[in-house]
């Protein structure tokens, strides 16, 4: 297993989102972490900390929130199959984008994704803590902290153009709710 390559279902994708199974905060923060990219020993290796095993990636198999890359996704368990599309709300990133200011709560929820893509994708494994930072915060006030953060380990990895961009992207989700 730990030679495998695992990446979300779209089960998974809106379970990061809609929160919907119950998941223990440690096996949360593995499928936050699941992106196609790097093999379960190197997962393990990085989580281990918290207590992540081998039996975490089964759950998630389990539930039909993650594949071994290659294999036949349309092959998900009967509890993700069942489960109504209309219970599943559309995500953050997938919203039609708005000229409107948004509530606080759609600001959280926009933060959330926001968070979870370009960390993952700007800092990889290094932004491991600000991923579980993500999961832990409940309030703009939480977001407004981990921004600072971000950008600054952003600069360093992509430089400062891209941070810049990343910057007005959430200074504008951060802007106070009209």
């Amino acid at each position: 297993m730990r030679d495998t390559v695992f990446f979300k279902t779209e089960a998974g994708a809106q379970e990061i989102t809609a929160r919907q199974i119950r998941l223990h905060p440690r096996v949360r923060s593995l499928l936050v972490l699941i992106d196609g990219k790097h093999r379960a020993g190197e997962l393990l290796d990085t989580l281990q900390t918290i207590g992540v095993s081998e039996e975490s990636f089964k759950e998630l198999l389990n539930h039909g929130l993650i594949a071994a890359a290659g294999a036949n996704v349309s092959a998900a368990p009967e509890a993700a199959v069942d489960a109504p599309d209309t219970e599943i709300p559309l995500a953050p990133a997938e919203a039609p984008s708005q000229a409107a200011p948004l509530d606080e709560q759609e600001q959280r929820r926009e933060l959330y994704a926001y968070f979870n893509l370009h960390i993952r994708e700007t800092l990889g494994l290094r932004g491991f803590m600000l991923q579980l930072q993500v999961e832990k915060a409940e309030t703009l006030a939480d977001y407004a902290a981990i921004r600072d953060q971000f950008l600054a380990a952003a600069r360093k990895s992509k430089g400062d153009m891209a941070a810049a961009a990343m910057q007005a992207e959430l200074d504008r989700l951060l802007a106070p709710p009209a």
